[in-house]
């Protein structure tokens, strides 16, 4: 499939904020708007991934939103004593092992 600079044939996701809903982290954008986003504020560090399914872009950003509930859950639950010592850390990965979410719960 070619991709021309004008063509919104990409889905764009990127993490979750505690307020994020799955319309805020992921967008349709063409090339031109990616530029746009960078030198608007959007950074490499908000892990932004690139798909050209728009279903492929919605579940990883139910999974990115989930993890990160999943980790305030258990942070708070951190914070009130509830957890036993120790070292806690999420992570969610794809089918093939690749981390797709990681949060550190203390």
């Amino acid at each position: 499939m070619r991709i021309g600079p004008n063509d919104k044939a990409l889905w764009v996701v990127v993490d979750p904020t505690p307020q994020s809903t799955p319309g805020d982290i992921v967008f349709q954008a063409s090339l031109a708007d990616l530029v746009l986003q960078f030198k608007g504020g959007l950074k490499i560090e908000q892990n932004p991934t690139l798909f050209t399914d728009r279903k492929e872009a919605e579940i990883e950003a139910f999974g990115r939103i989930t993890a990160l509930r999943a980790a305030r859950a258990i942070a708070a639950q951190a914070a009130a004593g509830r957890l036993l010592p120790g070292p806690h850390r999420l992570e969610i990965l794809d089918g093939d092992g690749k981390l797709l979410f990681g949060a550190d719960l203390t």
